[in-house]
């Protein structure tokens, strides 16, 4: 018989018959489960049934488990201590929504674990730091409305870190991560005031960086509210950044691309917002090594047709960037083909550096980073390039 895979949530029937409907599955089939996926009800008695399916013989070497609590957000639902004990040597998806950790309880090791996603789950900063370190093949790590105060984070098999809307402004302290590849997070400003990337040396995807981060380390290279404070390092591993602005740091962002010099990509989202008041700045003399060998695409969204710095910023691309392939401008808002050919003659597209570059302007929706829940799977190469990137 083939591995069961059981997923008990609100499609499976009213709340009545899915409980008979998952007591008898888990009664009737024989084992073994691959994955077990289970919304919390509130029908009375309901906690100890499942206190009584993870009992169950079927479980015997679980892969993957979902606990989600969709019918009382206020009620984070404890996890039963012997669950997780029992089911931790075999894991290796663990999502858990609106639960709580019962941080008293001693820490289970979970060496086949490779993916945890965690939503509105009660954890203390300590047993968060310890689940994430001591799981021996961890490969990715997704956070949306989870507290912390600081958390630091040491793993050799870490490859990817997802924020989603923190619900404490704390500190991210990458301390140690040989295998990081991408630190992602959506809406900048309710993310980490905070972050630290000391040692990630295979780092190349970043973003969404906003002014909303006070202070940003990578190295030894130190970034306040997007403003270098300090460049001495340089990380040749990062291809891909995308930076959320009011547009009064754009001229600063150059300062980025500077730390970046192997940067292939660039996206800019550009939010409502105050302090226009910016100059944008390219010194021919000062060449940016990634617009002279590398930068191939960038994308900038949210030009609403009345801010001269944004013209700025896209121009030094437009006549800098030597490799450049495709640069696409979206416009807020209808606007005629005459205003369209104006837009292109102020960002001088005939002089452009790259004869090859594809300068593309076109109307498009406000644009604002959003959680897309693709980006866990790191077979996307390009998770802001991505079709289904929700702009």
């Amino acid at each position: 018989m083939a591995p069961l895979n059981l997923v008990a949530d609100d499609t499976l029937s009213d709340e009545d018959t899915r409980v008979a409907v998952v007591s008898k599955i888990l009664s009737d089939h024989p084992g073994p489960t691959r994955h077990f996926s289970l919304d919390i009800i509130s029908l009375p008695g309901f906690l100890a049934k499942v206190a009584r399916w993870f009992r169950s013989e079927t479980l015997t070497g679980l892969q993957e488990l979902g606990i989600t609590n969709r019918h009382n957000k206020q009620y984070h639902y404890q996890l039963l201590p012997r669950a997780l004990t029992r089911f931790a040597p075999t894991l290796s998806l663990l999502e858990l929504r609106c639960c709580r950790f019962h941080d008293r309880t001693a820490l289970p090791s979970f060496p086949h674990l490779k993916r945890l996603s965690l939503y509105s789950v009660g954890i203390s900063d300590d047993y968060l730091q310890r689940l994430i370190s001591s799981s021996a093949v961890l490969e990715s790590v997704r956070l949306r409305c989870v507290r912390f105060s600081r958390i630091c984070i040491s793993s050799r098999t870490l490859r990817s870190i997802k924020l989603l809307a923190l619900l404490r402004k704390g500190e991210l302290v990458i301390e140690d991560a040989p295998c990081l590849e991408r630190l992602l997070q959506d809406f900048p400003d309710d993310g980490p005031t905070t972050i630290r990337v000391i040692q990630a040396p295979k780092l190349e995807i970043l973003g969404f960086l906003s002014e909303g981060i006070s202070t940003l380390q990578l190295g030894t290279s130190v970034f306040q509210k997007m403003i270098a404070v300090n460049l001495t390092t340089k990380m040749h591993t990062m291809k891909i950044l995308a930076l959320s602005s009011t547009g009064a740091k754009l001229g600063a962002a150059i300062d980025f691309l500077k730390c970046f010099p192997c940067l292939e990509k660039l996206y800019v989202v550009l939010q409502r917002g105050n302090g226009m008041d910016n100059s944008v700045n390219y010194d021919l003399l000062d060449p940016i090594d990634c617009l002279e060998f590398h930068l191939q695409k960038v994308v900038l969204k949210n030009y609403d047709g009345d801010r001269r710095e944004f013209i700025d910023f896209a121009t030094v691309f437009v006549l800098n960037a030597k490799v450049l392939k495709q640069m696409e401008i979206g416009v807020l808002n209808s606007v005629s083909d005459k205003w369209m050919c104006d837009l292109r003659r102020k960002l001088q597209v005939e002089n452009r550096a790259s004869r090859d570059a594809q300068i593309e302007l076109k109307s498009d929706a406000y644009a604002c980073p959003s959680s897309h829940e693709y980006t866990m799977d790191l077979s996307v190469a390009d998770p802001f390039g991505s079709a289904r990137f929700p702009f």
